[in-house]
């Protein structure tokens, strides 16, 4: 794979603490979704590349239900970023973690079927009853009845051995993350469209207003024909 302008890029030190980041794609009136579709209706092919850049340097990459249901597909790179990965001491694969209260998952999904590694499910414990029996042979299971992304973070970095998440939506995720103080960089992608229903969704969406991180900075700006993709750090 030829170079990318997120392909060589450095993080702030965390210590001992999980780095988060977010990777969205919005239109420019700042809708994730497109009448119902989750982000993947949006961004160009290119974007769609950008994300596997993205994502090939962190350990896991998460979402929820609502967006897997939507795109059941294992969040991971392709294999021309494996050895990208490797070389950097990372597992060839992210992890993919997937937040479910409902357990309602399609056993059939290219997700759990073609799996490169065992996903993880967090979800509760009706969730957790309510899974078909093939997904609970197919991945791991863990059950926590009130997450916050606190706790998940915890899980993540104690059992399975996670420094850098990226989460990927959908939008009440991502606002779980930036409530909870905890998002320390975003990508973002402005694709060139105009959503305008009312009933489309933005990049987080939840009850109270946010309350206003210290300071926000624009780290890159590039383009590639009319998308632009944005790289902020987020100092809570």
């Amino acid at each position: 794979m030829r170079e990318h302008f997120y392909q060589d890029i450095e993080f702030a030190h965390h210590g001992q603490r999980v780095l988060v980041a977010c990777n969205m794609v919005t239109s420019l009136d700042g809708k994730v979704t497109a009448d119902g579709n989750q982000p993947a209706s949006l961004g160009s092919a290119f974007d769609r590349r950008t994300m596997g850049v993205i994502r090939s340097h962190f350990d896991a990459v998460l979402a929820g239900g609502n967006t897997i249901r939507l795109h059941p597909y294992y969040l991971g790179v392709p294999s021309a970023l494996e050895s990208v990965r490797t070389e950097k001491g990372l597992a060839s694969q992210p992890l993919t973690v997937l937040l479910t209260r409902s357990g309602n998952l399609d056993p059939a999904s290219p997700l759990f079927e073609k799996a490169p590694r065992t996903p993880i499910i967090i979800t509760s414990t009706a969730g957790a009853k309510n899974l078909p029996q093939p997904i609970q042979e197919q991945a791991r299971v863990e059950i926590m009845d009130n997450p916050d992304p606190q706790s998940i973070i915890a899980l993540l970095q104690e059992t399975y051995q996670v420094r850098r998440l990226l989460v990927e939506g959908g939008p009440s995720v991502n606002y779980q993350f930036m409530q909870a103080k905890l998002l320390d960089e975003l990508f973002l992608t402005l694709h060139p469209s105009l959503i305008g229903k009312r009933t489309d969704l933005g990049l987080s969406a939840g009850d109270k207003v946010l309350e206003q991180a210290k300071d926000i900075k624009l780290l890159t700006v590039h383009q590639q024909e009319d998308e632009i993709f944005l790289r902020y750090r987020i100092t809570w």
